[in-house]
């Protein structure tokens, strides 16, 4: 006889296990952006762009090793506020920095070299 509970049990935590890798791999390419990119703009929205991802796909991986359906709405409700939030938050802190004169960088430009105030 086929234990399909063991399988399906064993499917959700292959699948989490995925997910979690994927998110890593989202993390570290946003932390590589922040560190490589030339200007404050580009700097957010890597950050801003993997860090959503890679939140979102970890709440995924903890979706699929829900033990209820009441866990599972919770995390549900979770994304829905990250994925709101989060993009709101760097539209607000982009918007500050655009406000206060920090110019965005244009053309070639050396890793770390910051932008320039408005006059």
């Amino acid at each position: 006889m086929i234990d399909w509970q063991g399988i399906a049990g064993l499917a959700r935590e292959i699948a989490a296990t995925v997910l979690c890798a994927a998110a890593s791999v989202f993390a570290i390419a946003g932390t590589v952006g922040v560190f490589r990119f030339a200007d404050p703009y580009t700097r957010l929205q890597a950050s801003s762009l993997t860090g959503t991802t890679a939140v979102f796909t970890i709440l995924l991986a903890s979706l699929a090793l829900s033990p209820s359906v009441a866990v599972a709405a919770r995390v549900v409700v979770i994304m829905v506020f990250f994925l709101i939030s989060n993009p709101t938050a760097t539209h607000i802190i982009a918007r500050y920095a655009w406000k206060s004169g920090l110019e965005p960088a244009t053309g070639p430009q050396k890793r770390g070299k910051r932008g320039k105030r408005r006059p």
